[in-house]
């Protein structure tokens, strides 16, 4: 199998890397869903769900970056000019959730925009984008999982990711399977798209159906840190975004059970 590693491919002298593709190309499909998505639902102006992507995907960089940083910071102390260095892999999707999330609810907040209901617009597109950057971390072997004598496993060239720390030992392909997971979690987003009970349901599923699927492939992950109980530090933060997902879930339907209430009332 062909596996292109961070350069894609080269036009001359120019390297165009993968990564860069990878973000490019969900950048695109994000736009195209959220503004054909914000338009059906009557969001005025709908061209404005574009500065929520594009911020939005900014955000979710920056905030990928820090998170990877941050949990490895006893190498980056040492080599601080490589914290901007991010085509050199080292992205957490988990970082990249929450800074998009926070750069989402800003700009909906200040575009007057109704937040969960633009949470429900960015779902799908979100974990579309998602499936298509863990594609990408397959081909340069990022994300890398364990060693495996599995029908699964694969094995990567000099000039991948992985090849630096396993060789050309066969690995469990992680990235790819999380893409498959995010794949049937954004069938499930249409699917319950019209069986929506709340605006805000969309995101928070996703949240919950994603970390569920994280805290499960982790296992088989190989360049994760570990904590407490032998459990990795992305399953800890994927157990406490389940938890804060139902939170609000709960949160929510009692809140819409009250306006109701208070509808009924008068």
């Amino acid at each position: 199998m062909w596996f292109p590693g961070p350069v894609l491919f080269n036009i001359g002298p120019l390297p165009i890397n993968t990564l860069g593709v990878s973000v490019a190309l969900a950048t695109l499909i994000a736009i195209w869903m959220m503004t054909r998505t914000a338009r059906k639902e009557g969001i005025q102006p709908p061209d404005v769900m574009m500065d929520v992507a594009v911020l939005g995907v900014l955000g979710g960089m920056i905030g990928a970056r820090l998170w990877y940083v941050l949990f490895n910071w006893d190498y980056y102390v040492e080599n601080p000019m490589e914290i901007f260095m991010i085509w050199m892999g080292g992205l957490a999707i988990q970082g990249g959730i929450l800074g998009g999330t926070l750069i989402g609810i800003w700009i909906a907040k200040k575009k007057k925009l109704p937040v969960w209901q633009v949470a429900d617009i960015v779902a799908p597109a979100l974990i579309l984008g998602m499936a298509i950057g863990r594609f990408s971390d397959f081909l340069t072997g990022d994300a890398y999982g364990i060693p495996s004598d599995s029908i699964f496993a694969v094995s990567y060239p000099p000039g991948t990711y992985v090849y630096n720390v396993f060789g050309s030992t066969p690995v469990f392909p992680a990235p790819l399977f999380e893409a498959f997971g995010d794949l049937i979690i954004l069938g499930i987003l249409l699917f319950m798209k019209n069986r929506n009970p709340f605006r805000g349901f969309l995101f928070l599923l996703m949240l919950a159906l994603y970390s569920a699927s994280r805290f499960t492939l982790e296992f088989w992950r190989g360049d994760s840190l570990r904590t407490i109980y032998d459990l990795k530090v992305a399953q800890l933060t994927a157990l406490a975004t389940i938890l804060l997902a139902v939170g609000f879930m709960i949160w929510r339907i009692k809140q819409i059970r009250h306006l109701n209430e208070i509808y009924r009332a008068e």
